[in-house]
């Protein structure tokens, strides 16, 4: 088979038109998505006529993952675009293709990326089309877990914050072991503990109306789970997963189950952890946006419009989602990183030329008002002195050249 060099595209050229059939995703297309993902089962209505009859029924969730499967066909279309019309020898060529590489990564979550290529695709020894597979994996896990495996995708992501060091899932690596590095879990102090007085007042302390007031931080949507509540001190920009529609998708699935799962177990099922999933929800929507606060709401309204933020971030759900003692989450996938914000907080990074002038000098960032007076006041004494000397030299003048009466 011949293959094909995979080349960097920006995200405007998907929006012309493709002549793949994978560019256009069906109602079919979704449904069958949500069958090989969370093993929704549709009712008899549903699947004879696609119109559903039940309240119970999944397919009434598929509005609030609108903004999900729309990234799902932003990936598609990023791989469709590489390819021929009609081309007989690429690695996938349907909808259906793709979710049987979903279902082998739940089957086998300990597969590796090498092995995975062998028993997926027809021809991976062909070293034409390595970089191709490599494409087709990272689309799936992609959908499966909403984290990036290649750098190709990382690289056409809608919203690229400039972090393009997030690692390949290498060839010999088993699947659970690539994300266990990307989610190591820690005790972190303060954030650990869901009923420590120090839990409260750190909580209290960075939600996003304050982030903005106090610390002149912005918040900017990112499509890669493992970056959430990450921290840009150089621009001040904090990185926001916002597809909660798909981390609620993720509950259900882990609602019911008693015994605490790891990422292996939890991919068999597809799911994230059931703690990874709530930590992430829960420092959305209680902690940097609670919806319990009408400033919070708006603010997140604003996110929703102007940044693009997943609307699904205001609508929060308990019964469906949650077990009844998961009222207050520790943090201990993201509890380091909340920390790293509230940090920031207390010490703000200087950004301005002034703020970076001073900490140069060792002043502090404490003292920056004070340094901002003593330039006023230099200003004016060297506008008073310009006076000074200007009135100076008009009576000086009028000595030389006094007027006659």
């Amino acid at each position: 088979m011949a293959g094909v060099s995979l080349t960097g595209i920006s995200l405007q050229v998907l929006h012309t038109p493709s002549t793949s059939s994978l560019a256009n995703t069906t109602d079919d297309n979704r449904r069958g998505l949500c069958r090989a993902l969370w093993g929704w089962k549709f009712c008899d209505s549903c699947e004879a006529s696609g119109a559903c009859a039940l309240v119970s029924c999944p397919r009434n969730r598929i509005p609030s993952l609108g903004r999900y499967f729309g990234h799902y066909k932003e990936l598609v279309c990023s791989y469709s675009h590489d390819l021929e019309y009609h081309r007989k020898d690429a690695v996938v060529s349907s909808h259906e293709e793709i979710f049987d590489v979903i279902r082998i990564l739940k089957e086998q979550p300990n597969i590796t990326r090498d092995a995975l290529a062998r028993q997926a695709f027809r021809d991976p020894t062909n070293m034409g089309m390595e970089s191709e597979q490599e494409h087709v994996v990272g689309l799936a896990v992609k959908a499966l877990t909403m984290v990036y495996s290649t750098h190709w995708l990382k690289q056409n992501a809608e919203h690229d914050n400039g972090d393009l060091v997030s690692p390949n899932w290498m060839k010999d690596v088993p699947f659970h072991e690539f994300l266990e590095g990307l989610f190591p879990m820690t005790d972190h102090p303060g954030f650990g503990e869901d009923s420590s007085s120090s839990f409260w007042e750190l909580k209290s302390n960075i939600t996003g109306s304050k982030l903005i007031r106090r610390g002149g931080l912005t918040f900017a949507p990112t499509e890669d789970l493992s970056n959430h509540l990450k921290l840009n001190r150089r621009t001040g920009v904090i990185e926001i997963f916002h597809y909660t529609a798909f981390l609620k998708e993720n509950l259900r699935i882990t609602k019911y189950i008693k015994e605490a799962m790891g990422i292996e177990e939890s991919i068999r099922l597809g799911a994230l952890p059931r703690q990874l999933a709530l930590e992430a929800l829960d420092s959305i929507q209680k902690i940097i946006f609670p919806l319990s606060d009408p400033s919070a709401v708006t603010l997140l309204q604003r996110l929703v419009v102007d940044k693009n933020f997943d609307e699904d971030c205001l609508r929060f759900e308990a019964s469906a989602i949650r077990q009844p003692h998961e009222t207050n989450t520790r943090y201990l996938y993201f509890g380091a990183r909340l920390a790293d914000i509230y940090d920031e907080l207390e010490n703000p990074t200087p950004r301005g030329f002034i703020s970076r002038w001073a900490k140069r000098k060792g002043a502090g960032h404490a003292n920056i008002a004070t340094i901002v007076a003593v330039v006023i006041a230099l200003i004016f004494g060297l506008v008073t002195l310009g006076l000074g000397g200007f009135q100076a030299w008009i009576s000086w003048q009028q000595w030389k050249h006094p007027i006659d009466g």
